[in-house]
């Protein structure tokens, strides 16, 4: 009988690890799931209605700002011509847009940051794009 008593604790302590390593397994899904969702996309400037519009996404984020940068073969680093910010709820998800005067043509980027709840800038800027205005 001592032998039965024996297979079934292994048989319950190997089923207690299983059980044990699921709810471990679970917590950190959960913690991950509760982590906050960050993301920011700066699309290419373009002309339209004769502006140069600047746009981004950004999810998670206390702040976004966008500016419209113009760069030439002469300035180095790229010149602002426009920007703004808004605060935002942590927890949304949106667009953000700038447009200014498009001169006849130029070579311009976005530029989009974001401030996180922890007071962590991000930064992402998109290709640069020559701009043609009609």
């Amino acid at each position: 009988m001592s032998k039965v008593s024996k297979v079934s604790k292994v048989r319950m302590g190997a089923g207690a690890a299983v059980m044990a390593a699921a709810m471990v397994a679970g917590a950190a899904s959960q913690s991950s799931a509760a982590a906050q969702e960050l993301e920011l996309v700066a699309y290419q400037p373009k002309a339209q209605n004769g502006k140069v519009w600047a746009s981004g996404f950004y999810e998670g984020y206390k702040k976004v700002c966008v500016t419209l940068l113009q760069e030439s073969l002469g300035t180095i680093p790229p010149i602002p011509v426009t920007s703004k910010c808004q605060n935002v709820s942590p927890s949304s998800l949106g667009s953000i847009s700038i447009g200014a005067k498009c001169p006849r043509e130029g070579i311009f980027r976005t530029l989009l940051s974001g401030t996180r709840t922890n007071n962590r800038k991000d930064i992402k800027d998109s290709a640069p794009r020559f701009v043609k205005c009609r």
